[in-house]
C-alpha cells in the first residue's frame, strides 16, 4: 500500500515538472514567434463635443502611422524589429478624466506587463485646458508627452513636454509680420474678448511687433462673453479709424457671429479690407468660410503643402479612411513620427533617450518643427486665404 501511494506521488511529481517544463518551452516559443513591442499612448476625446473634431482624426492619424511602421517591418531599436501598440484613453473632454485616462494607461495589465507593456510616450489633445493639467501629472515621472496645445504654460520649463501646435505668441508675433511685411499694413484694428486667455495673448503679441515693424494699431474693440452680442457699434468704431486690416483672433462660436454681421454691414460701412486670425479659424466648416472671404488665417498646416512627405501622407490618409486628412490627424502622425524616429535614433526606448531624440529637430508632413529643452517649442507654419469659400494654401513661414 505505502509502495503504491509512493508511486502516485512520484508520478504526480513528474507530470507536474513535466507540465511545467511544457509551459516554460511554450513561453520561450510565444516569446520568440510575437515580436517584442513599444506601446505608445494616446489621450483624446471619445466622447462629448470634441470626439469627432479631435478624437477621431487623432486616432485615424496615429493608426496610420503606427499601421506604416509594422508594415515596414517594425521599429527597428539597435539590431532588433520592434512591433509598434497604440493604446487608446478617452479623455471626455474633461480635465479630471484626462488624469484617469492617463493612469488607465500607465496602471494597464501590470500583472502581463510582458504582454502588454506600458506607454513609453504619451499624446494628449490640443485643447490646453486638457493637456496643462496632464503635462503636471506627468512632469513627476518624465515620461514623454507630445501635444499641440497652443499654450506655453503647458511646454515651457518642462522638459518632458514637447509642443507641436502653434503658440499663442508666436501666432500674434507672425500674423503682425504677415500683415506688415506682406500686405504692407500701416493701420491694423482689432476686435477681440480680453476675458479669453487666447485672443488676449494673441492680440498682445501681434500688436508690440506690428509697432516694431513701424505699424499701428489704431483701435482695440472689445466684446464680451455672448458670443451672439450685437457688434454695431463695435465695427462701426473700427471703420471710422480708416484701418488697413481688421484682427480677429476669436474662437467659434463668436468668429461667425462676428462674420455675419460684418458682411450685413460690408457695404454700410465700407469695411472692405483683409482679415485676419489665428488657428482659431481652422476649426470653421466650409459652410461657414464664406462668412470670411478673403480673409487669411494661421494653421500648423495644410494638405496642400509642396512637400514629398506630406502629398504622400495625403494619399495614404485618402486611400486608408476614403477622405482626405485635416489638422489633427497630421498632427497626431507627426508626433507618432517624432518618437519613433526619436527611438531610432537613440537606438534605446528608455525615457531619458526619447527626450533626448525629441529634443532633435524633426521635419514632418507638417512641417520643421524644434523643440529645444528650454521648453518652448519653435515650429513652422502656414498663411491660409479663404477663397471662393474653401481654405487655400498661401505660403508657408519657417521657423
Amino acid at each position: 500500500m505505502k509502495l503504491q501511494l509512493l508511486w502516485v506521488r512520484s508520478r504526480n511529481l513528474i507530470l507536474l515538472g513535466l507540465i511545467t517544463v511544457g509551459c516554460l518551452m511554450l513561453f520561450m516559443a510565444y516569446s520568440l514567434y510575437v515580436s517584442p513591442q513599444i506601446t505608445l499612448g494616446l489621450i483624446t476625446p471619445l466622447s462629448g463635443d470634441f470626439a469627432v473634431l479631435a478624437g477621431k482624426e487623432m486616432i485615424a492619424g496615429a493608426e496610420l502611422a503606427v499601421e506604416q511602421a509594422n508594415q515596414a517591418g517594425g521599429l527597428l531599436v539597435g539590431d532588433r524589429h520592434y512591433r509598434v501598440e497604440l493604446a487608446i484613453a478617452d479623455d471626455g473632454n474633461k480635465p479630471p478624466s484626462t488624469i484617469r485616462a492617463a493612469d488607465q494607461l500607465l496602471q494597464k495589465n501590470l500583472i502581463f506587463s510582458w504582454l502588454h507593456p506600458k506607454p513609453l510616450a504619451l499624446i494628449s489633445s490640443p485643447q490646453s485646458s486638457l493637456a496643462l493639467p496632464l503635462a503636471a501629472h506627468l512632469q513627476s515621472l518624465n515620461l514623454p508627452l507630445i501635444t499641440a496645445a497652443p499654450d506655453l504654460a503647458v511646454t515651457g520649463q518642462k522638459k518632458n513636454v514637447i509642443g507641436i501646435g502653434l503658440d499663442h505668441y508666436a501666432q500674434g508675433s507672425r500674423l503682425a509680420t504677415f500683415a506688415r511685411q506682406t500686405l504692407k499694413v500701416q493701420r491694423a484694428a482689432i476686435l477681440y474678448n480680453p476675458d479669453n486667455y487666447y485672443s488676449r495673448n494673441v492680440v498682445t503679441k501681434f500688436q508690440n511687433t506690428l509697432e516694431q515693424l513701424g505699424g499701428k494699431v489704431v483701435i482695440m474693440a472689445t466684446y464680451g462673453k455672448d458670443s451672439a452680442q450685437d457688434l454695431d457699434s463695435q465695427f462701426q468704431a473700427i471703420a471710422l479709424q480708416k484701418p488697413d486690416v481688421l484682427l480677429l483672433p476669436n474662437y467659434l462660436p463668436d468668429l461667425i457671429n462676428q462674420g455675419q454681421q460684418l458682411r450685413k454691414l460690408d457695404q454700410k460701412l465700407g469695411l472692405k479690407i483683409p482679415i485676419l486670425g489665428g488657428d482659431s479659424w481652422a476649426g470653421l466648416i466650409a459652410a461657414n468660410l464664406p462668412l470670411l472671404e478673403g480673409g487669411f488665417f494661421l494653421s500648423p498646416w495644410h494638405p496642400m503643402i509642396p512637400d514629398r512627405r506630406n502629398q504622400q501622407f495625403v494619399q495614404d490618409y485618402t486611400k486608408a479612411y476614403r477622405q482626405p486628412p485635416r489638422t489633427n490627424a497630421a498632427l497626431t502622425y507627426d508626433a507618432v513620427q517624432m518618437i519613433l524616429g526619436a527611438i531610432a535614433s537613440q537606438k534605446s526606448a528608455n525615457p531619458e533617450a526619447i527626450l533626448r531624440g525629441i529634443h532633435q529637430p524633426f521635419t514632418g508632413v507638417t512641417g520643421i518643427i524644434s523643440n529645444p529643452p528650454s521648453g518652448f517649442p519653435i515650429r513652422s507654419s502656414i498663411i491660409n486665404q479663404i477663397k471662393n469659400g474653401e481654405a487655400e494654401f498661401y505660403q508657408q513661414i519657417s521657423p
